[in-house]
């Protein structure tokens, strides 16, 4: 079969085409004979990376960047796009590191892989970061420098300023004036020398005269040698007198009795014995005020009802007075027992119980006695717990004190 001219040239020109469309996406690092697979990366900066650039893993060429540009939604981010051969498994978890290739600062990604067993597929985005510049590492490795030297300067700062400021122009004056007052008092110290040279020079005489004087009282010394013998015997004597007196033995029993004095005291303190338990233990104290109080009301119902003690058929001594109070209901279902209340306050006015006057306590009971409205709180049947609680409620009521509450009361 026979082609035309014209066919021949064709099929050279569309030949020549696609050698060329081959050639020239070759040289961008397509290949399009060869199965690839895409990837992606995203970095703040690409500092120098290109097209065609390679891509290594362990320092050998697997693949090149087909295309950079910025991404359409983090306009300060750009997208880095390049192939890898098929025959490369990525694990999920690798780093595309922009690092530099040669000493001239080409650039080129390094594939720094992971340890995953899952594997990338194509289309999907590694994780990128860029490597410091040469700049950038000598500047890292000299700030720690730099920071001392900054420390130095400023410690040599410091301590010029100290020597500049103790090395004032007062300072120095001060300086020349100590070493003048050392000067007089170096010559002060010569001429008080000469003084004592002289003066030991004219009491020369007297100083013979004196250890003549010291020799002569050694020598009566020795005379009477025989008199301080019988002085010392004397002394010994009464020594002996003295510790026949068995001082030590007074001494010993003085400190004994001290001792236990002490001891007395310590359980006098702790509260062990009678005399203890009356001195720290407050049973005594309120038993005697609860008799007391006892006492009050018995005198106090003595005079408002002295028929309950006092039974004559032919006198009429006076009116029998009762303590009633209106109760509530749980009041009036208490065991019939004595039980004991603090009296607050009275008043010839009726007072509301929500007055400001009882300040921060609740449950006043109002009481109507004798033409008179008398407040309570509290309500127990112990009678200590009772004094505890008028001691607290005597902070604000100072008038405060106790009443009893018989069954014959309620």
């Amino acid at each position: 079969m026979k082609f035309s001219k014209n066919a021949i040239i064709g099929i050279v020109v569309i030949g020549t085409i696609a050698i060329l469309i081959w050639g020239v996406n070759f040289l961008k690092g397509f290949n399009m004979f060869s199965s690839e697979q895409i990837f992606y990366a995203r970095y703040e900066r690409v500092d120098g990376l290109k097209n065609s650039s390679p891509v290594t893993l362990r320092g050998f060429k697997i693949g090149q960047i087909r295309s950079i540009k910025f991404n359409n939604a983090l306009a300060n981010h750009l997208i880095v796009e390049f192939s890898i051969s098929n025959e490369y498994k990525i694990p999920s978890n690798t780093t595309a590191r922009i690092v530099s290739s040669d000493i001239m600062g080409t650039k080129e990604i390094k594939l720094i892989t992971g340890t995953s067993k899952e594997i990338l597929q194509s289309g999907d985005t590694i994780k990128g970061n860029i490597e410091g510049d040469l700049k950038e590492q000598v500047s890292m490795q000299m700030l720690p420098l730099k920071r001392k030297a900054e420390k130095l300067m400023s410690s040599v700062d410091s301590a010029l300023s100290v020597i500049q400021y103790v090395f004032n122009e007062e300072t120095r004056e001060n300086l020349a004036q100590s070493f003048s007052s050392i000067n007089t008092t170096i010559k002060s110290l010569e001429r008080t020398s000469i003084t004592l040279d002289t003066i030991v020079t004219g009491q020369k005489s007297h100083m013979e005269n004196i250890i003549v004087n010291v020799d002569s009282i050694t020598g009566n010394l020795k005379d009477n040698n025989k008199n301080i013998t019988k002085i010392l015997q004397n002394f010994s004597s009464i020594s002996d007198s003295l510790s026949g007196a068995e001082i030590a033995q007074t001494i010993l029993q003085a400190k004994q009795t001290l001792q236990n004095a002490n001891q007395i005291l310590n359980k006098i303190n702790t509260g062990n014995g009678s005399m203890g338990m009356l001195l720290n233990n407050d049973t005594l104290y309120m038993n005697l005020e609860a008799a007391s109080n006892s006492l009050t009301n018995l005198l106090i119902d003595l005079k408002n009802n002295p028929k309950k003690y006092m039974h004559f058929s032919l006198f009429d001594t006076g009116k029998t007075v009762y303590l009633k109070a209106e109760k509530n209901k749980k009041k009036q279902n208490k065991d019939k027992a004595v039980f004991y209340q603090i009296q607050i306050m009275s008043s010839l006015s009726q007072i509301s119980v929500d007055d400001p006057a009882f300040k921060r306590y609740r449950n006043i009971e109002e009481i109507y006695f004798n033409g008179r409205y008398k407040y309570t709180i509290g309500d127990s049947q112990n009678y200590k717990e009772i004094i505890r609680k008028l001691k607290k409620v005597k902070q604000d009521f100072p008038d405060a004190f106790i009443i009893k509450i018989t069954p014959e009361d309620l």
